[in-house]
């Protein structure tokens, strides 16, 4: 079967690749691995890959900033999203036991994510590394006797590591929500049907701007599910406004771009989409 390409943010094994394997067909996609945001980004616009998976908010650190800014600045275009159950292991080279280690190394947000355990084994020094993947990587090319990773159970998989204690986050209601990205294409060839959508707004820099676009969203019912501002460069006191809007009817979002246009600075629709459930 033809492999299809899908460009992640991290290395192989990394939580873009399981939500990646969420969405599409796990025999006939392949991940492919980019070391930062933007890169991933630019790989998309150079054709790299049709289809790339990005992350945008997790439900304890909260939105992803920067990715907001290179998905409007790069032009891409948002077809669908999904929310993967964040589930973190403590892996470590086969015949290692937890009383023989002595440091454990991921991600900081990951680090953070597990200070329950990790605070219940003193032993382990805790170091901070660039993705949780390549924390498990290394320790498996490198034959790091001692030395444990914080990564999820994919990459675990992949590196030969054994999984010494399983799901050691402290909130289990951990969910980071992705974002499915191709480049901008007409809305025509956006997915069908649609339930959401995600759009920027820059609004008149004068009192009352915010709450003509939230009585809009009030009065064409509307389900406004985030609302996220950003300065904009060179304009001091002005905002863009980052909104993720659901609804039952897709001639009530139409409707509401309708009026609301010539009410703001820019109107900029990101993606029209079907809504992901925390269970999907």
């Amino acid at each position: 079967m033809r492999e299809n390409k899908c460009l992640v943010q991290g290395y192989r094994g990394c939580y873009h690749e399981m939500a990646m394997h969420q969405i599409f067909d796990k025999s006939s996609f392949v991940a492919v691995a980019c070391d930062s945001f933007q890169r991933l980004a630019e790989g998309l616009m150079e054709d790299e890959a049709p289809v790339a998976v990005m992350a945008i908010e997790n439900s304890i650190a909260g939105s992803i900033l920067q990715n907001y800014r290179i998905l409007r600045e790069n032009k891409l275009q948002i077809i669908g999203e999904t929310y993967l159950r964040i589930k973190h292991q403590l892996m470590a080279l086969p015949g290692q036991s937890l009383d023989e280690l002595t440091e454990v190394v991921s991600h900081p947000m990951a680090l953070n994510q597990c200070l329950d355990f990790l605070q219940a084994h003193p032993g382990m020094e805790r170091k901070e590394y660039s993705d949780t993947a390549l924390a498990a990587m290394d320790i498996s090319s490198n034959h790091r006797l001692g030395s444990a990773a914080i990564a999820s159970s994919l990459a675990a998989e992949l590196y030969g590591l054994d999984i010494l204690a399983k799901d050691i986050e402290s909130d289990e209601n951990n969910y980071t929500r992705f974002f499915i990205l191709q480049k901008r294409q007409s809305r025509e060839q956006s997915l069908q049907p649609y339930d959401k959508a995600s759009i920027y707004l820059r609004l008149k820099h004068e009192p009352g701007s915010l709450l003509v676009v939230l009585e809009c969203v009030r009065d064409l019912h509307l389900n406004l599910s985030k609302l996220q501002s950003f300065p904009v460069l060179g304009a001091p006191g002005e905002y863009y406004f980052f909104l993720d809007l659901e609804f039952e009817r897709s001639d009530k979002y139409n409707e509401f771009i309708k009026t609301i246009t010539p009410k703001v600075l820019a109107c900029e629709e990101l993606g029209i989409y079907q809504r992901a459930n925390l269970n999907d």
